[in-house]
């Protein structure tokens, strides 16, 4: 990737300044408050244990001499240059590029000169010497720490050493030290300063390769980081079969939910069904259905599709933050996963896996207590002539503790019913803050699903609930499917005519919204912070070959 790819229209004019975003502005700023840590504590080490080692063998009497010693204040004032560059580039404000490129330059100069003048200070050789060693050390630093492009180290560094040349080759301490070595008289002042101005070329070139080694990684770390026409942002949320990251279109730069398959964990066939299905969920249209924007398998094989992306929480989050949900909110949230279910059965497509944590509650629109259903992952396809290897399977799917009888003991034979049961415990689970069934291992909780009755949602709760609704739930809950009710519409005909159906009003929810805000940011996880293992798993092209074939029928 080129490094004008960096550049702005702020960028300073030595070279580039890394800022691509604000996340690189940030980054940046953050790297500089910590080289200037980081030479503030090593000059402060250094002052100090030598006023520590001077007052131990000349006495304590010497330290004011030796503190008001010209080359001492000269450190010191090195010491203030990479405090300063530490305090303004930690405070909250976001600096600019250009003012960031600006405390770059002068923060490291003003350290380097610093030193430098330290040096001319002492008139010794040993003091040149310390002051040519500091300023490398500094000058290494910051290419390892700060990113840079190496035309802007380059700079930089050249900036920062141009001092120790000349004044080395003006210090009489150099000059007796080049004379013992047997230079002539007359070219005593050229040796060192071509002595010192070799040194410095040297750090010049150290810096420059260091920054673009380290430079290029990044860049490619940047572009492995774009899948397709989405550029992954942030880690946000793991499941069995994959991992989800926030991103952003590259054209329409709106946010975007990626998830990631892992296919070390999925066999092939397994992933074929699965990439058929996400295909037929991407066709479905309603609201309250999270939907799908692409799909697609890289040239590696790894599996991706994208979405819309949420800002919200789901509902197991829901419960366990604010408790049981009042009446009222549980029927008007029951009835949007209707109209999702509805939607898909009519299609001939089943859910098997409704659950609180597939059920996502966020603001939409304006609209405040929107549900969004989501992970289709495990959706069945039942519409007459599809290839049984790859919309059935014998296996037992879903989660236990919200799984129908009849998925637990015929689980090829599931239909539209079947989520129907997963939707009432649900809403036992909204209505009580208690799953429907309690037990130590999955056995036990699959055998309760086949013939234990659920008791009453107000006799687990323990206060009064209303019974009209908990009659709809308890009806779910049959264990007989011809005894539920027939399909989602007819659920959510019986929600609407319940009595406390328009208890919950927009305004409490928009008042709920507004005290929980916090509620509604899912929680990042930095990119940076993954293994590396996980990097090819950031790098998705898109196979369009591949697609073209899918799509035109020719492969499936």
């Amino acid at each position: 990737m080129p490094e004008s790819r960096w550049s702005g229209a702020s960028a300073a004019r030595l070279g580039s300044v890394p800022t691509d975003s604000s996340g690189d502005l940030r980054l940046l700023q953050d790297r500089l408050a910590l080289f200037g840590l980081v030479v503030f504590a090593l000059a402060t080490s250094f002052y100090l244990a030598i006023a520590i080692l001077s007052a131990f063998t000349l006495g304590p009497a010497s330290l004011p001499g030796w503190v008001l010693n010209p080359g001492r204040i000269w450190h010191l004032a090195a010491m203030l240059a990479a405090a300063g560059l530490w305090l303004v580039a930690r405070g909250r404000w976001q600096l600019t590029a250009q003012e960031l490129g600006v405390l770059d330059l002068v923060g490291t100069a003003c350290a380097c000169w610093s030193l430098a003048m330290m040096g001319r200070r002492f008139q010794t050789s040993e003091g040149i010497a310390a002051a040519m060693l500091a300023t490398v050390h500094i000058t290494m630093a910051r290419s390892i720490l700060v990113p840079s492009t190496a035309m802007r180290s380059f700079w930089t560094t050249l900036l920062a050493v141009c001092p120790l040349a000349p004044i080395a080759a003006a210090s009489p301490g150099l000059s007796s030290a080049s004379h013992a070595q047997g230079h002539h008289p007359e070219f005593r002042a050229l040796f060192v300063f071509t002595e010192y101005a070799l040194w410095s070329a040297a750090a010049i070139t150290i810096a420059t390769v260091a920054s673009k080694i380290i430079y290029g990684l990044q860049a490619k770390v940047r572009e492995a980081r774009q899948l397709g026409q989405y550029t992954i942002l942030e880690k946000i949320g793991e499941g069995g079969m994959g991992e989800v990251f926030k991103a952003s279109h590259a054209l329409l730069r709106r946010p975007t939910a990626i998830k990631l398959i892992d296919s070390r964990y999925v066999d092939p066939h397994t992933l074929r069904r699965f990439e058929k299905e996400v295909q037929l969920t991407s066709m479905l249209t309603h609201p309250n259905t999270i939907s799908i924007y692409d799909y697609g398998r890289t040239h590696d094989g790894v599996f991706y599709y994208a979405m819309e992306y949420l800002e919200g929480l789901n509902l197991e989050q829901l419960v366990r933050v604010d408790g049981p949900l009042p009446p009222g909110r549980v029927i008007h949230v029951l009835r949007q996963v209707c109209g999702s279910l509805g939607e898909a059965h009519s299609a001939g497509l089943i859910h098997r896996d409704i659950k609180p944590a597939n059920v996502f509650l966020c603001c939409r629109g304006g609209s405040p207590d929107v549900i969004k259903v989501l992970d289709f992952g495990l959706v069945k396809d039942k519409r007459p002539g599809q290839d049984a290897t790859l919309s059935a399977t014998a296996a037992v799917a879903g989660t236990p503790l919200y799984m129908s009888p009849e998925a637990i003991c015929a689980p090829n034979q599931v239909d539209a019913r079947s989520d129907l049961y997963a939707l009432g415990a649900v809403g036992y689970f909204l209505l009580t803050g208690l799953p429907l069934f309690a037990a130590d291992t999955v056995v036990e909780i699959c055998a309760q699903h086949l013939h234990t009755i659920p008791v009453r949602p107000s006799e687990r709760a323990g206060r009064p609930l209303p019974t009209d609704l908990e009659d709809v739930l308890l009806r779910c809950l049959e264990k007989d499917p011809a005894r539920r009710f027939p399909d989602a519409l007819a659920l959510s005909e019986s929600l609407e005519a319940l009595q406390h159906a328009n208890d919950w009003s927009e305004a409490e929810a928009r008042q709920w919204w507004e005290q929980r805000a916090t509620l509604s940011r899912p929680r990042a996880q930095p990119l940076q912070n993954m293994p590396t293992e996980n990097a090819s798993r950031r790098t998705v092209g898109v196979d369009l070959a591949r697609r073209a074939k899918i799509i035109s029928g020719t492969e499936h």
